[in-house]
């Protein structure tokens, strides 16, 4: 329901002009249906002039619903969605403008059942990508470890296993491993215990190794299964990217991450 909720708030001034014109357009249509009843003098003409009339009353309750459901949801649903979803799309993030930070150092994953202590995965490296390590936190798991390997001739993308992921932080949409075209919209969960923020940041062939953030800020607001954060990749180079998502506590320290990887095309 929130997309729909999304879509008629940026749509709603284009909504409400169509919705007027059509209920205009009607009314005269029921009216002139209501004259040619009263001068209708063969059965033929009546059943038109009914036909007429019952199909412009029916869509003119139809367009008078379109005009109070635009309204209810302006004044009654926009204050209780998450700031996060009426956020516009985020301009393409200049990464020569954008604070960025070094790539964590190299580990070398093991596959564990639970690790007792916050330990690293390792996503090998890519024609573009140096490797990149993300921390998990404790009470996670890490099912495999993957090695991306690809020839210098032909790029062959596999997806990575997805990391540090839980019910708490996650990315539901795009699904790991996925092609993503230009403009791309994050869906998934981020509600950690002690929240005070979270971003989004990509590394790939057009970040030289490093982390660019996508919405350009921190947002202060939890998602629940909705829209994390749009962003316009036109302009960025095509191939497999990591992209992140950090979850900071009351103290704006990084204390959860959520890692994938998808393969970017125009």
């Amino acid at each position: 329901m929130d997309r729909i909720y999304v879509f008629i708030l940026r749509n709603d001034v284009w909504i409400l002009i169509l919705a007027s014109l059509g209920l205009v357009w009607y009314i005269s249509e029921y009216l002139r249906s209501r004259r040619l009843l009263q001068r209708a003098v063969f059965g033929l003409e009546r059943e038109r002039g009914s036909q007429l009339r019952n199909n412009a009353a029916l869509l003119i309750l139809t367009l008078t619903a379109v005009i109070l459901t635009v309204f209810y949801v302006n004044l009654r649903i926009a204050p209780t969605l998450p700031a996060g979803l009426l956020q516009p799309p985020t301009p393409t993030p200049n990464p020569v403008r954008t604070p960025l930070s070094a790539p964590p150092p190299l580990a070398v994953p093991t596959a564990t059942a639970t690790p007792p202590l916050a330990p690293t995965i390792t996503l090998a490296a890519q024609p573009g990508i140096p490797p990149v390590s993300v921390p998990l936190t404790a009470t996670e798991s890490v099912t495999e470890s993957v090695t991306i390997t690809a020839p210098e001739a032909t790029a062959v993308v596999i997806p990575t296993a997805v990391v540090g992921c839980n019910l708490q932080i996650t990315i539901s949409e795009p699904r790991n491993g996925s092609v993503v075209i230009d403009a791309i919209e994050f869906f998934g969960t981020v509600n950690t215990p002690d929240f005070g923020g979270y971003t989004l940041e990509a590394n790939g062939p057009q970040t030289n190794g490093q982390w660019a953030s996508l919405l350009g800020r921190v947002i202060q607001q939890p998602v629940s299964d909705g829209l994390l954060g749009s962003v316009n990749l036109s302009q960025w180079e095509p191939g497999p990217y990591i992209i992140r998502l950090v979850a900071f506590d009351a103290s704006q320290i990084e204390a959860y991450q959520c890692a994938i990887q998808v393969t970017l095309e125009h």
